[in-house]
């Protein structure tokens, strides 16, 4: 009787151990990209994400010498290509890239193609050392105004881009937003209402004419109401 129950245990670990091992060799075994698709479906970007839902992305680098480092997931992995585009050039071709750009603001497309030839994209920024003329957050309303004087603005040449960042406040009646100076009426910016679905950031070129505004006026002035505005930086 106890040989039978000796038996019954040694052949019960027996089978531990090998179902041990077999668990371990599928685990080393190098898994096959997830793909729900075929080469003939459209292809999906899956990451980056977006919250917002709005597709776009903002890549800041502090200097010219960090490079951006990110990557993309796409399906059909198999069966599509991967191209970053920078300024309306292919600057790199595969899901990851680990590269630098010049100082400024670089318009970023991350598109997706398929050996169908089938294509989707996302766009978005890449901002190198931005030149920062004011910080928030600020909630605008036409009580409240924010104020970026001459002297901040001493070294930004015409023709720079400037950039505000802000995100609509919920619950609203009435958006809008206006960039003018001091002297109400001469605008950098006419009034723009019903500016809730704005893209973030929404840019404006400091050409002659409002550098020339500025520097008469003493500085540029951000009023509206409905939007939070978080940050103000220009690309030189």
């Amino acid at each position: 009787m106890l040989k039978v129950e000796i038996l019954k245990y040694m052949k019960a670990k027996n089978i531990l151990l090998l179902a041990a091992l077999t668990l371990g060799f599928l685990a080393c075994e190098k898994q096959a990209p997830f793909d729900t698709q075929s080469e003939n479906d459209y292809p999906l970007i899956l990451k980056p994400y977006n919250e917002s839902g709005t597709g776009s992305f903002i890549y800041t680098l502090s200097s010219a010498s960090t490079p951006l480092v990110d990557s993309v997931v796409v399906t059909p992995s198999r069966y599509t290509t991967v191209n970053w585009i920078v300024n309306d050039s292919v600057v790199h071709t595969g899901t990851k890239i680990e590269k630098t750009f010049a100082k400024g603001i670089h318009d970023l497309v991350i598109e997706a193609v398929t050996t169908k030839g089938k294509r989707t994209e996302r766009s978005g920024l890449i901002i190198v050392e931005p030149h920062e003329l004011w910080n928030g957050p600020h909630d605008l309303a036409w009580d409240e105004s924010i104020k970026v004087t001459k002297a901040e603005m001493a070294g930004v040449p015409a023709g720079a881009t400037i950039m505000l960042f802000f995100e609509a406040l919920a619950d609203q009646e009435y958006y809008a937003l206006r960039i003018t100076t001091p002297w109400w009426g001469d605008d950098l910016l006419p009034q723009m209402d019903g500016v809730k679905d704005l893209p973030s950031p929404f840019s404006i070129t400091y050409d002659e004419h409002c550098k020339a505004l500025v520097e008469e006026t003493g500085a540029f002035i951000v009023v509206g109401n409905g939007l939070k505005i978080k940050q103000i930086i220009c690309d030189k």
